[in-house]
């Protein structure tokens, strides 16, 4: 018994090592991939060039403009979501727990929503000021569920946790569909694109709105 259990967290340390290895090497290729395709084709010998200084002003203007914020902006997010639900999952001891079942993320959602419904132009809503809107929103949300799932002498049920956590997601999904009612169109089709998602249209200033983030709580968790 003494030396099976040693051995045994070896064995999953070697495979969680394995499998982190694979997926570096995944996303390497796929950076490379996505640098090289898209509606105008650049062939890795221009992305070469391009890189290095020695491509032309429309091969300059596709890579260092389009492709490369959208490819680290990908991975930032992908990075904040992996890490972001496995915090969770560990602290609820669930591993059906993250934050949009929680109703984390109908938080952030809906405090940004009540921003841009209250601003008077989304054009001059500041990019980065809604991170900070968001995560206000998220951890508001999160006391709440918290408060909400305590119990005393029992403390927090993994299970009170997510029954608490989908409930308000609920709750303040209804209460933001409500106030989509009072948008015009265009403020609509912003929140619409913010709370969905999406790459398109991201440049480097939405790489330096979330590059801090995870570069400063990424190494804490860790810690942690």
């Amino acid at each position: 018994m003494k030396t099976t259990q040693p051995n045994n967290e070896q064995a999953r340390n070697r495979r969680g090592v394995l499998v982190i290895f694979i997926f570096v090497i995944l996303i390497i290729a796929t950076f490379i991939i996505s640098m090289n395709t898209g509606y105008t084709r650049l062939t890795p010998i221009q992305v070469l060039k391009t890189l290095f200084g020695a491509g032309d002003a429309k091969q300059s203007l596709i890579l260092f403009d389009f492709r490369l914020p959208r490819i680290v902006i990908s991975i930032l997010v992908g990075v904040g979501l992996a890490v972001s639900g496995c915090i969770l999952q560990g602290l609820s001891r669930n591993a059906l727990a993250d934050p949009g079942i929680l109703g984390i993320n109908a938080g952030a959602g809906l405090m940004v929503m009540l921003f841009i419904s209250f601003f008077p132009s989304t054009t001059a809503a500041p990019i980065f000021l809604l991170p900070f809107l968001a995560l206000f929103g998220a951890g508001l949300t999160a006391a709440l569920i918290y408060t909400l799932s305590f119990k005393r002498h029992e403390g927090i049920s993994p299970i009170r946790l997510l029954l608490v956590g989908i409930a308000v997601a609920a709750g303040i999904s209804a209460v933001t569909i409500v106030l989509t009612l009072r948008l015009d169109p265009e403020n609509y089709q912003f929140v619409a694109n913010w709370m969905a998602g999406s790459i398109w249209g991201s440049n480097w200033k939405f790489v330096l709105a979330l590059l801090p983030w995870i570069v400063v709580l990424l190494p804490y968790v860790i810690m942690k």
